[in-house]
């Protein structure tokens, strides 16, 4: 599992993707700027960042946003079979 705390208080969780931490912190750098959805991760588009990590790393993914106990925002990324 590979996790990153952004600015804005979102946890961005893989689960089952098997990418280096680094690897992901920078996937997720780039594609804030190319996609120009910055920091504020509640206007990402859930299907252009899912076709942009495929895109990069070669596996699909189902991309879900959950709301935490403590209250912070969780956006997690999860592979699909296939």
């Amino acid at each position: 599992m590979v996790s990153w705390r952004m600015a804005d208080g979102t946890e961005i969780v893989g689960v089952g993707v098997q990418v280096e931490t680094e690897r992901f912190r920078e996937f997720v750098v780039r594609f804030m700027s190319a996609a120009g959805a910055g920091w504020n991760v509640s206007q990402w588009n859930d299907t252009l960042f899912g076709s942009a990590f495929e895109e990069r790393f070669g596996m699909k993914v189902h991309v879900h946003r959950e709301s935490s106990a403590d209250g912070h925002r969780l956006l997690a990324i999860r592979t699909l079979p296939g």
